[in-house]
């Protein structure tokens, strides 16, 4: 019995035995009329035990077992340890079927010192953007550098829906390369369609909006009709940016759960298992429910997302390429014309001229002199 109840208690055998009123006891006590009187019944019921609340002594229907609380903490401390609450909590529910309010995880893992800090840094403020109405009119690029699993450093390339934040496609790569990105942007346009614009920001693959030659990437859009937006800040792109953010949280404490080290089964896991997950868990509904995806009317992907390197005809159908000369054997003279020397994404290559594919064979050659040549 605390003082309080002592106090209560002994007031209302004051009131009992007639030396003080109802009305001046309800007063003290701080408690209405009609509660005074049921605390007054109550003492002259059960004496010092009618001061004490109905459920003194009671165990709480929603109190946690007391085993869950050493496990929680094991999980935190070791299995997932890196995780974020609200990450963990899916965790708990999903893997180890084990419910738990957030409200009781998040006194636990305080009362432990396990909550992970969030990063905070000092930011200019920038009014949010609205969503585009439909999926498919813009999409979101980027890469990010990051220590995302084992001991080397990788490329996270990701490409977001704008509408709905959906991951439209993303892989890990060993550098953030021209080849690499036309790579998940095929994937895009393979599952999807062709989306209305792409959103990338100022870098030497993606092109520079100053800038007199044009990228690799660049080209490939102008075949495909899609426009490339520029960005001139992190800021202006801040769904792609967000999402690194997000990614960096909970897909590296996932992989690092799976125990993934290398870039083949991170890739499996990323393609097969996270991004479906997190499209179900993190996506919204557009607000127009037509999408802006077009099909391809404008030929083989294949020849269009790739690198293409442009070299002059000479005299006796040759050019050279890389310190070979090159020889299409050919009666037709294609003297002046130029020849596309296509690099593909699976890293095998091909010629065409003005998209008519040919097949030169490489020769070795000395000095040309007018029309006459000599192999050697």
């Amino acid at each position: 019995m605390d003082a309080n109840q002592l106090k209560t208690y002994r007031l209302g055998c004051e009131v009992l035995s007639g030396k003080l009123s109802l009305k001046e006891f309800s007063i003290i006590i701080n408690k209405s009329y009609r509660q005074s009187q049921r605390i007054l019944k109550k003492i002259e019921d059960k004496d010092f035990l009618g001061v004490f609340h109905g459920n003194c002594g009671l165990v709480p229907h929603n109190k946690l077992i007391d085993k869950v609380e050493p496990l929680i903490v094991d999980f935190l401390m070791f299995k997932y340890n890196g995780f974020n609450l609200a990450h963990f909590k899916d965790k708990l529910e999903k893997v180890e079927h084990i419910k738990i309010s957030k409200s009781s995880l998040y006194r636990i893992a305080k009362k432990h010192g396990l909550i992970k800090a969030p990063r905070r840094f000092k930011r200019r403020s920038f009014k949010p953007r609205a969503r585009l109405a439909r999926e498919g009119m813009l999409i979101q690029f980027d890469g990010s550098e990051h220590l995302w699993f084992g001991e080397q450093k990788t490329d996270l390339i990701a490409a977001i829906d704008d509408a709905t934040g959906k991951i439209v496609a993303a892989e890990f790569f060993f550098g953030e390369k021209s080849m690499h990105s036309l790579k998940v942007i095929k994937e895009v346009i393979d599952k999807n369609g062709i989306p209305e614009a792409f959103y990338m920001d100022q870098a030497g693959i993606y092109g520079k909006i100053d800038q007199d030659w044009e990228s690799q990437i660049a080209r490939a859009f102008n075949q495909l009709n899609i426009k490339l937006i520029l960005a001139s800040s992190p800021q202006a792109k801040g769904r792609i940016e967000r999402l690194f953010r997000t990614l960096q949280d909970r897909l590296i404490a996932d992989l690092k759960l799976h125990s993934i080290r290398t870039i083949e089964e991170a890739n499996k896991y990323l393609k097969k298992k996270f991004i479906p997950e997190f499209n179900i868990l993190f996506s919204v509904e557009p607000n127009e429910n037509d999408h802006a995806y077009r099909k391809n009317v404008f030929g083989n992907l294949e020849m269009i997302l790739c690198k293409k390197e442009r070299r002059k005809i000479g005299v006796g159908n040759i050019f050279s390429y890389e310190s070979v000369t090159w020889l299409i054997d050919d009666k037709r003279c294609f003297r002046g014309r130029e020849v596309n020397i296509n690099t593909h994404i699976d890293g095998r290559q091909s010629f065409d001229i003005m998209g008519k594919e040919i097949k030169p064979r490489p020769i070795k050659s000395a000095r040309i002199y007018g029309y006459n040549k000599r192999a050697v």
